[in-house]
């Protein structure tokens, strides 16, 4: 027997948890960061925060952003990347 299931994108109103990398200190990253991100300076001296996935690492640089979702999965967004794929509240 053949079944056809009509599959619906996923809701845009999942919970997303969006944080910026400006070069706080390891204590201050929350720790779903913390348990998948290093810091280190690249060969030019800049501050890297390297993200480990298992396609291979992320270089997420000063001003962009790490997005996590309800399942776990971490990507990573510039500044205007993020206002572009996201409706984000105003800051306070």
């Amino acid at each position: 027997m053949d079944t056809t299931l009509k599959l619906k994108p996923r809701p845009t109103n999942v919970a997303l948890i969006a944080w910026q990398f400006t070069g706080q200190p390891l204590h201050e990253w929350p720790s779903w960061v913390q348990s998948g991100c290093s810091l280190q300076r690249s060969e030019d001296g800049h501050l890297e925060l390297r993200h480990e996935r298992q396609s291979g690492t992320q270089i997420v640089y000063l001003g962009e952003w790490l997005v996590r979702d309800l399942d776990g999965g971490v990507c990573f967004y510039t500044d205007a990347e993020l206002r572009k794929e996201f409706d984000i509240a105003p800051r306070a």
